[in-house]
């Protein structure tokens, strides 16, 4: 009789509190990535010195409730992919040391009357809703983490008590202060000079006064192709890092994978924030434009979708009421 196989996996309390655990790892780390990434993007874009942006950073109400809700999302969701099941529970284990925190902070708000401002909500509100949204992105995060799981997925399946996404645990200990952490301010900046390089190639298609301009046409071609090959370097310098790393590969062995590691690990992710930083720096220096000519260019954008959907009107109404003729 043919053996059957089975997509059941097995999961025990130790792997749930240990894949938690690693999740909070992760969390912190990417809480350091925003420190370290945002209040220079922050610099760059208000040409204020790096110390007052980091100020502001630490100050803003704002970007406390985002980052500490994405840290718990993140946490909740890898840590529910390598715990297999329980994917709800995990995420929520994940986040327990912030749940804790901030329950504490908000019974001692609330015991002792304090009625400070956070911004411009109270203290107690504020403790409520980084509560609130920490403990809905644990659960939103432990769904989506347990749901995306598949043995299919799992680099880890044999290997329980070895690795983590297939690389043995203990490289984790110089992983992540070493290659984790500058992945993720390069993924930081890379999003952000994506966006922004969309947004100024659609300001300068509704700006006539651009047009003329030599180096905006540069900008137009060059910058975006900057930022992609930023993108492509981080993504492609992550999965060949991953692929160095996995547990008994033997493509890669002395003192050439250890070149690997530092050329894929090391050098990807410092290039690919150097160009997505580039790519940035130039979009803030480029010349502004007439104000109010993007009403122009709006109208002189809208004339071409205007003119094809007239002449399609026109077809229309000639091929059924002037078919016969």
């Amino acid at each position: 009789m043919n053996n059957i196989i089975t997509n059941e996996v097995k999961t025990s309390t130790k792997r749930i509190i240990g894949v938690a655990f690693f999740g909070l790892i992760l969390g912190g780390y990417i809480d350091n990535a925003f420190r370290f990434t945002i209040p220079k993007i922050s610099a760059m874009v208000q040409k204020i010195d790096v110390e007052i942006a980091q100020i502001n950073y630490e100050s803003s109400i704002i970007f406390k409730l985002i980052v500490l809700t994405i840290i718990s999302l993140f946490a909740a969701g890898v840590a529910a992919f390598l715990g297999r099941k329980k994917g709800i529970w995990t995420g929520l284990l994940a986040n327990s040391i912030y749940i804790l925190i901030f329950t504490g902070i908000l019974v001692f708000a609330i015991i002792k009357g304090v009625d400070e401002l956070i911004g411009s909500i109270s203290f107690q509100l504020y403790a409520f809703i980084q509560l609130l949204l920490i403990i809905l992105a644990s659960i939103f995060g432990g769904f989506i983490g347990e749901k995306f799981y598949s043995p299919d997925k799992d680099l880890d399946l044999g290997n329980n008590k070895l690795t983590i996404f297939g690389i043995r645990w203990l490289h984790y200990f110089w992983i992540l202060p070493f290659i984790f952490y500058p992945f993720l301010a390069s993924f930081i900046i890379v999003i952000y000079a994506g966006i922004l390089s969309f947004l100024v190639d659609y300001y300068f298609a509704i700006h006539p006064s651009l047009w003329f301009k030599f180096a905006w046409w540069i900008y137009f071609f060059i910058v975006p192709m900057v930022v992609s090959g930023a993108t492509l370097i981080m993504f492609g310098g992550f999965i060949r890092f991953c692929e160095i790393m996995q547990y008994k590969q033997v493509e890669s062995k002395g003192w050439k994978k250890f070149g690997q590691v530092f050329l894929y690990g090391i050098g990807a992710p410092v290039l690919s924030y150097a160009l997505a930083a580039f790519g940035a720096n130039v979009t803030h220096g480029m010349p502004r434009p007439t104000t109010g000519d993007w009403k122009i260019g709006l109208i002189l954008i809208l004339i071409i979708p205007t003119i094809a959907i007239l002449v399609s009107i026109f077809l229309w109404i000639k091929k059924k009421v002037f078919h016969r003729y």
